[in-house]
């Protein structure tokens, strides 16, 4: 059962294996020989195929991940032009939160080529969680404001109701 196994590790080279275990005749010896020689180009090029894939996935990644922090970046960004008093406050928050991570990535970089190589990621995380924040603080945002504008309608219909009376 196990013949074939030791035939193989004893054998000179995989040529010898095959043509005695697989009762190849010597003519088919060189067309294996061929396929083998056709099949390792063939490696080759699928590995520069996937080294050149490798890159364009990499490149369609950079582009997501830039695209999204940009995005991103635009909700404060916005939200900065048209909130006032303290909600500007909240808007730039972000900001320089992101401002403070690019120094201390561009810092670290400095000293040590080694530091903050995945500083994309670093970037699209601060992307995300920002994305989170400014829902929340817009949220927060529109139910106050939801509910001043209820408190004047209410103020202004009292008012009115008053006035009617006297």
């Amino acid at each position: 059962m196990f013949g074939w196994l030791f035939v193989l590790i004893h054998s000179a080279s995989i040529a010898d294996f095959a043509m005695h275990r697989l009762s190849f005749y010597r003519p088919n010896v060189s067309a294996v020989g061929l396929f083998l020689l056709i099949v390792s180009g063939n490696l080759v090029a699928a590995e520069a195929e996937s080294e050149q894939s490798a890159v364009w996935w990499n490149f369609v990644i950079a582009v997501i991940v830039l695209a999204v922090s940009l995005a991103s970046a635009a909700l404060p960004a916005a939200a900065l032009r048209q909130w006032t008093g303290g909600w500007r406050l909240a808007a730039i928050f972000p900001l320089l939160v992101l401002a403070l991570w690019i120094g201390i990535i561009v810092l670290s970089r400095l000293a040590d080529s080694n530091s903050h190589r995945l500083w994309p990621f670093e970037i699209f995380s601060w992307a995300m969680l920002n994305m989170i924040y400014m829902v929340a603080v817009m949220t927060y945002k529109r139910q106050i404001d939801k509910a001043e504008q209820q408190r004047l309608e209410q103020s202004q219909a009292d008012d009115s109701s008053s006035d009617q009376a006297s």
